[in-house]
């Protein structure tokens, strides 16, 4: 039987079933759980040549039964890509999304703009879940002091596993409180302040996704009754832990953006960039302590 055209049936039938489902992308999950059965990556599906055996068909038609159920396909494999890093997920954290890459990346330019070259930093990345933000930005920035801080334990030994598989797990100090509450320190004080919050308002997430509303745990999710909350307590208390050259960096949802700008410039904190995703949405919000230097004339 040649094996190309069983992988061909097994992902067409894996597609209509997913489809069926209501399974966005549903050629490209059935895919990427075939490849993850078979141990190779997707491109490789093609030039696969080994016999199929029955327990991974059997193991495959399992997952997609399971993802035809709206288990999301990242829990199913266990693990996602993120800024060069691949980030195990479970029901513990946020699934990282593509839009929060964007978020790394723009603190990384930032940075490199306004530090001189190997300048020691520290950085807080607030409610960092998988921790995925904290260590992309340990394994770009080998001068960065970072911490990941979260409310849930469970998420913060998601994040030390993730660290560990990285061998990232010298570079972050992991934080377990809510909000400042838990930091002991009094004194202590970040150059860079990093947070993808929950942000969306408590009566739109009954009608998010199903992988999203049952599978991401509501913690992550629920920003209170206009998605605001959190913003709302960086804003007027975030001063206190930053350094007088400090910068907030936070990701936001559609239509936020505007509210979250007067937020921060009434705790006197100045606007320095706001930065579109991939479909246009302001995404990225970028704050500082103080105002930008006059240039010399």
């Amino acid at each position: 039987m040649p094996d190309q055209q069983t992988i061909r049936s097994l992902i067409h039938e894996a597609t209509q079933t997913l489809s069926r489902s209501g399974v966005d992308s549903a050629e490209l999950n059935a895919r990427s759980l075939l490849a993850h059965v078979l141990g190779v990556e997707e491109w490789q599906l093609g030039v696969y040549r080994k016999k199929i055996s029955e327990q991974q068909a059997n193991q495959l038609g399992g997952l997609i039964q399971k993802r035809s159920q709206r288990i999301p396909l990242q829990h199913l494999v266990g693990s996602v890509g993120f800024y060069g890093l691949d980030v195990q997920v479970s029901p513990s954290a946020l699934i990282p999304r593509p839009e929060t890459e964007l978020l790394v990346e723009t603190v990384i330019k930032t940075i490199h703009s306004q530090q001189k070259q190997n300048e020691p930093v520290k950085l807080l990345d607030m409610a960092t879940g998988t921790g995925c933000i904290a260590l992309a930005l340990a394994k770009e920035l080998p001068m960065a002091q970072v911490w990941g801080l979260d409310i849930s334990e469970a998420a913060l030994n998601l994040a030390r596993n993730n660290a560990s598989n990285s061998g990232l797990e010298k570079r972050v100090t992991w934080i377990h409180s809510d909000m400042w509450s838990g930091i002991k320190d009094p004194g202590q004080q970040w150059d860079y302040i990093i947070s993808n919050p929950p942000y969306i308002p408590s009566h739109e997430i009954s009608e998010l996704e199903p992988e999203v509303r049952n599978h991401d745990p509501k913690l992550a999710l629920d920003g209170g009754q206009d998605g605001l909350d959190i913003y709302r307590i960086l804003a007027h208390q975030a001063g206190r832990w930053t350094t007088q050259r400090g910068f907030i960096f936070l990701e936001c949802g559609k239509d936020q953006a505007q509210a979250i700008q007067m937020l921060f410039k009434s705790a006197s904190w100045f606007a320095d960039q706001v930065v579109r995703d991939y479909n246009d949405v302001e995404r990225i919000l970028v704050f500082r302590r103080a105002t930008p230097p006059i240039p010399e004339i």
